[in-house]
């Protein structure tokens, strides 16, 4: 039975440093992602990306956080601009002049990173565990249980 708790304990340990892992690679990602598309006003959406670590019962988790509006303007970025029903050009018609038409600018920062990253966090979390690894996470264990 001893055997079997040191094995959930390091499995735990072990997803709980991928996931704190994880979660530090996902902000930094996040925020370039911010930076390179010019999506920065006042730096409170950077600075405001975080992540914190969960349990429920013995399953660990992961929690992004970060301003609400920031996730509202890449929504909108998806809707597209409704199509009149008749869609006649006036301007033209009468004037022959063109309407001036703007390019949508790319707000997708969060869903892609995001959700990409899961498969990154799954492969990590199915192939990580070598036999260094748990030779490294049991010293860590010992040395939890020294103290």
């Amino acid at each position: 039975m001893r055997v079997s708790e040191e094995s959930e304990d390091l499995k735990l340990l072990f997803i709980q440093e991928e996931l704190d892992q994880h979660g530090e690679w996902l902000c930094d990602v996040l925020s370039e992602e911010i930076e390179k598309k010019r999506l920065v006003q006042s730096r409170l959406l950077q600075e405001s990306l975080g992540y914190s670590q969960f349990s429920q019962g013995n399953n660990p988790g992961l929690r992004m956080k970060f301003f609400s509006y920031g996730r509202a303007f890449e929504i909108a970025g998806y809707k597209k601009k409704r199509e009149n029903k008749w869609n006649v050009n006036t301007n033209r018609l009468i004037w022959g002049v063109k309407e001036r038409r703007y390019k949508r600018r790319d707000t997708k920062w969060y869903a892609k990173n995001m959700y990409g990253g899961l498969n990154r966090l799954i492969s990590r979390l199915m192939y990580g565990l070598s036999d260094t690894e748990i030779a490294r996470l049991k010293g860590i264990l010992e040395e939890r249980k020294m103290k």
